[in-house]
């Protein structure tokens, strides 16, 4: 892990100057959100899933990666979906595999918000009468949905005051 980790930390240190600012250090933990760090997270995802070393993420590499079929037996229908998005939506080039742009639109879509996303489940969810907004008697309802939610910090967001509640 070493050697992964100095990689990462080469890129996301800017300055160069072997010690990590605030925002270098954030960058090296959550490279996902910073624009400069994408190639890092496309080469370890890479490296964790391509076992063959070609340089690519072919379907049953890909399917490997969520389910081991140690029981040979029919493969569930979620793993069926599963090789069907490989075709229809991450081999986009119908290649077969995933190159590097390929796993980055997969893991780093540009179209798409996850705390938008979180945000919208939690109310589709937990809003019963349906007026696009929560009380707090609907949020303690449904307090199970967001105690397991990261857009609540798993739950610890909730403990502190909020004047909008």
């Amino acid at each position: 892990m070493l050697p992964r980790d100095e990689r990462r930390f080469q890129a996301a240190d800017l300055d160069g100057d072997l010690a990590a600012t605030r925002e270098e250090f954030t960058a090296f933990l959550h490279p996902e959100e910073f624009e400069h760090m994408k190639k890092i997270v496309v080469l370890e995802t890479l490296e964790d899933i391509d076992k063959n070393e070609d340089g690519f993420v072919d379907q049953d590499e890909y399917i490997a990666d969520m389910f081991a079929n140690e029981e040979g037996g029919p493969e569930p229908d979620w793993v069926v979906t599963e090789r069907e998005q490989f075709s229809d939506f991450r081999d986009l080039n119908k290649d077969g595999k995933m190159d590097k742009d390929e796993i980055q639109h997969w893991i780093l879509p540009q179209d798409y918000d996850h705390a938008l996303a979180e945000a919208r489940h939690l109310v589709h969810e937990s809003d019963v009468d349906k007026d696009q907004k929560l009380t707090k008697e609907e949020v303690l309802e449904n307090w199970n949905m967001f105690v397991g939610s990261q857009a609540t910090n798993y739950g610890e967001d909730l403990t502190r005051n909020h004047d909008e509640l």
